[in-house]
């Protein structure tokens, strides 16, 4: 029974430890990818339900729809997918998609499963990046208010390892300073302030994964955990036998954890990053509610329930 009980215990400590990897690493993607989901769908259901798709297919998705199909383009390179077939956007009047990324690989490769993963959530990555590049041109002050939101990414990185004292309140107290600051008289007298405002409502109109989007990812995903849970029963394998001390050292450059500064600063820009597009995308939900609910109202169609 001891040795029974010992293969369990080490078990345990692999699928703990792979889990605790994973949601260490793409915790704030899953997060703050729901959100950016509810926020997209709530949108297009408000456009539907008051002035119909094709008014939010001409007002944003000739942008939104490009930035869309990109990043899943960009993770087909990185992961050596073959794009079959491309179209940035043409809107389909009998299926609904406005634009796709067709593209195969080779279902041997490891990376390239993988791969699936990063292609299907591309656009959110890829659109907050976007978002990020355009708040960096056009919005005058915007070291002051982006130095609000990298000042909450070291709070998000704890979050995601366990520590949720003061996530809250202080995700609250940076949407609020973004707000105050991002919205001043000062950024209205200027035009490029404008043409950020459009481009933001655009982009993050379409961050959305639509369920082809979700069922390539969760493929990948499948594929990452796997690639995790044996690169763990390796790694804590030869650490329980003893054999790890024959490596040397250059055992410390196996251990995951050995990289946790570099890591924690690229998963807190990229929370940094998702907090700036989750803030604009929830601003472009709650004005287009506002004005089309006026508008249902005048034409006496009542309130629009944007959830189903």
């Amino acid at each position: 029974m001891v040795e029974i009980n010992g293969i369990l215990d080490f078990i345990k400590l692999v699928v703990v430890s792979t889990a605790s990897q994973l949601i260490w690493l793409l915790g704030l993607l899953f997060i703050f990818g729901l959100i950016l989901y509810i926020f997209a769908r709530f949108t297009r259901i408000t456009y539907v339900k008051s002035v119909g798709q094709k008014l939010d297919i001409i007002f944003t998705g000739w942008i939104g729809t490009p930035v869309h199909e990109l990043g899943h383009a960009i993770f087909c390179i990185i992961f050596r997918h073959r794009i079959v077939e491309m179209r940035l956007y043409q809107p389909n009047a009998e299926d609904g998609t406005l634009g796709y990324v067709n593209h195969a690989y080779n279902p041997r490769s490891t990376y390239q499963k993988i791969g699936n993963f990063f292609i299907g959530v591309g656009p959110i990555i890829f659109g907050a990046l976007v978002l990020y590049a355009a708040f960096y041109y056009l919005v005058p002050n915007m070291s002051s208010i982006f130095s609000n939101i990298e000042a909450q990414s070291q709070v998000l990185v704890e979050s995601v390892r366990g520590q949720y004292s003061g996530v809250m309140a202080s995700l609250w107290g940076t949407t609020k300073s973004v707000l105050s600051n991002l919205f001043n008289a000062n950024n209205f007298s200027d035009y490029k302030f404008w043409i950020f405002l459009y481009l933001a409502i655009c982009i993050s109109s379409h961050m959305q994964l639509s369920p082809p989007d979700i069922k390539g990812a969760t493929g990948g995903l499948i594929s990452l955990v796997l690639l995790f849970f044996f690169f763990n029963l390796i790694v804590l394998g030869l650490e329980a036998l003893g054999l790890s001390s024959h490596f040397g050292n250059w055992w410390n450059y196996i251990k995951l954890e050995n990289y946790a500064s570099g890591i924690n600063k690229w998963v807190g820009m990229f929370g940094a990053l998702f907090v700036f597009a989750t803030i604009i995308s929830g601003i472009n939900f709650v004005a287009t509610y506002i004005i089309l609910t006026i508008y249902n109202l005048i034409r006496r169609r009542g309130l629009i329930n944007p959830a189903f």
